[in-house]
């Protein structure tokens, strides 16, 4: 073992309480002081159903063992942080600083960056972990050390921000705690810790990365096979000497007439929003990407790619079982998933309960506001923000989206099977904004502006949609302005969702509709200019991932105060590697400070002018020299 690694595991040891816990993970109450908080994760490849899983499924407790990941016991290769999938939890009090110290063992050298799903990065911006836009990949073989202040509290996530490596398993809660004093919700529950935390998603029995060329590159399908809770849930059976077996639920064990807190995270791989449930139990939503909101009581609330919602279950129905259920929507309708609700004094068998009749849903797939299916622009902040989120924006972006017809060369060479040519089910449509399909710069944005050419941006002019088109999409705002972003689904090609996702702020949600089937950009237009678009001032909901009504639109506002070049984009997998995602730039290069000086560079490279100039001057040289060597002999 390298000395390297030895003091590493070390010094782990030395930081965990006697329960295997951190010790960051704690009661943050008011005599709390700011902790360093340490954490080693180890990238690599692995696989379910792996050696380290012994008799599993048909031996239950080897489901357990160390390293097992069993997933819904089908074997295929995952890619994971510490053999553990979801990843290790972090869980810190409010303004802790968090230092994660990443080694790179992915195998095939593969690049890798994390990012700390909902976290503001004041002062730190180039720690937010998005590959070639704030930092360079992490190369293979190397370790990168992530530093940076636990701000703002509340439920958030890292997960990888390079290819495929999230749906594959990188992935992980990041909950950051306040103060009790600080806490508006604090007498609504009784128990609040890292076992009521879920992270569900879309699973598949192939790396996303051969999904996504078999559904992009030739006919195979974009669905996934299976859904995940905490990385667990039964889809394939095994039957040994005529037994059958399947690997085991997540269970959630619960004592009578407690109220607990549950913090859900979509980790949706591919495209799955997911209705989440509890038999016999109403969920009273108390927070949502973080922020605190009115309490709202709802047989049901729907969960898109990136959010976070916290809820209070109270147990107060028969000491029994209960089913917990996620059900997926949209390209997902046949996936589903089931977790246990298990009193404690109740007998270990499965649960035979139904659910609710439903009366109220939270956060529809494309609903109209109802008050059956509520808009999660309905939730009230328990805060008041910025006053400044009511003014006259200083700038305003309508940002338009849907698939697009058009021969994108990535999937659609114009010459040789241009997309009018093919069948329509080999049909591949790609996700725009602005009629835009996102390229990566050839240097992060962030650090290296210099080495970005000119050329690859997008100039911002209005776009037809009917030529394929794809550049470097920046939106320039001031420091302290006041945004206004106009996001809508066009709504024509497929009745989609589109989770969107900002770095670096929360925003308000200040306006939402579904309009009808479709909406243009004239329209959307329209509507604003002449105050057909009802605002929300009073206490806004605040979010960082919110979905888009198909056919319909969110007006989201922030206050540009955080300096830096930020992520906007869809957090469907597929639908971020195919180009759906803008830049917003807050500010110039003196804007972001205290850049480390030797922070790492990467970008295109080809033997300079210079240097074929000076080896043709030096061959210059010794040619002369030489002849003035032959003149003076002769």
């Amino acid at each position: 073992m390298y000395i390297k690694e030895l003091i590493v595991l070390l010094f782990v040891g030395l930081t965990a309480t006697t329960n295997g816990a951190h010790v960051c993970d704690r009661s943050c109450d008011a005599s709390s002081t700011s902790m360093i908080c340490e954490y080693d994760f180890t990238l690599e490849w692995y696989s379910t159903m792996s050696k380290a899983c012994y008799e599993c499924p048909s031996v239950k407790s080897d489901c357990y063992r160390p390293h097992c990941i069993a997933a819904d016991g089908f074997p295929r290769a995952i890619t994971v942080v510490n053999r553990q999938m979801p990843g290790p939890a972090i869980a810190v009090c409010h303004m802790d600083t968090v230092v994660v110290h990443v080694h790179n063992h992915l195998d095939n050298n593969e690049g890798s960056a994390i990012h700390w799903h909902g976290i503001y990065q004041n002062d730190s911006q180039w720690m937010d972990g998005v590959s070639m836009l704030t930092q360079c990949p992490i190369p293979a073989g190397t370790t990168f050390s992530y530093k940076f202040q636990a701000n703002p509290p509340g439920t958030h996530w890292w997960h990888a921000h390079a290819g495929f490596q999230r749906s594959d398993g990188i992935a992980g809660a990041l909950v950051v705690r306040t103060k009790e004093s600080d806490n508006p919700h604090i007498k609504l529950y009784d128990v609040d810790n890292d076992n009521y935390t879920m992270l569900v998603g879309d699973w598949l029995h192939q790396p996303t990365m051969t999904k996504y060329v078999l559904h992009h590159h030739s006919s195979g399908s974009n669905k996934g096979e299976s859904m995940l809770i905490n990385g667990r849930g039964e889809s394939e059976e095994y039957t040994i000497n005529g037994t059958t077996y399947k690997a085991p639920m997540e269970i959630f064990s619960v004592e009578e007439s407690l109220k607990y807190r549950f913090r859900v995270i979509s980790n949706a791989a591919v495209f799955c929003p997911f209705k989440l449930s509890v038999d016999q139990h109403k969920l009273t939503v108390i927070a949502t990407d973080g922020v605190d909101v009115e309490p709202l009581e709802v047989t049901s609330l729907v969960v898109h790619g990136g959010e976070r919602f916290d809820f209070v279950l109270h147990a107060s129905q028969n000491v029994t079982s209960y089913w917990i259920r996620t059900q997926g929507m949209a390209d997902c309708r046949n996936q589903s998933q089931k977790a246990i609700l298990r009193y404690t004094t109740s007998p270990d068998i499965p649960p035979v309960t139904s659910p609710l009749n439903e009366t109220t849903q939270l956060n529809p797939l494309n609903e109209p506001n109802s008050e059956q299916n509520l808009f999660v622009a309905n939730l009230t902040s328990v805060d008041s923000y910025n006053p400044k989120l009511g003014g006259t924006p200083d700038v305003v972006y309508f940002l338009g989206f849907d698939f697009k017809k058009v021969d994108n060369p990535q999937y659609h060479h114009p010459e040789y099977y241009p997309i009018h040519l093919i069948s329509r089910n080999n049909h591949l449509y790609s996700p725009q904004i602005n009629n835009i399909t996102w390229i990566s710069p050839s240097s992060p944005l962030l650090t290296q502006p210099e080495d970005v050419p000119d050329s690859s941006f997008c100039k911002l002019d209005q776009t037809s949609g009917t030529e394929f088109r794809a550049c470097t999409h920046v939106y320039d705002v001031n420091v302290g302005d006041l945004v206004e972003l106009v996001v809508f689904d066009e709504g024509v090609t497929f009745n989609a969702g589109h989770p969107m996702h900002l770095h670096g702020q929360h925003f308000a949600v200040v306006a939402m509709d579904k309009v009808g089937p479709n909406i243009s950009t004239t329209e959307i237009k329209s509507l604003h200019k002449r105050g057909a678009i009802q605002y929300k001032f009073d206490k806004p909901v605040m979010k960082d991932t919110v979905i888009i009504p198909d056919g319909g639109y969110a007006v989201l506002r922030f206050v540009a105060d955080n300096p830096g070049v930020w992520a906007f984009h869809c957090h469907l997998s597929f639908h971020l590697e195919a180009g759906m995602m803008v830049s917003l730039r807050v500010g110039d290069t003196s804007s972001v400070k205290n850049l480390p000086s030797n922070f790492p560079k990467c970008g295109d490279w080809s033997p300079s002018k210079g240097a074929a100039t000076s080896h043709s001057n030096s061959l210059m040289f010794v040619c002369t020299s030489f002849l003035l060597i032959i003149l003076r002999w002769l």
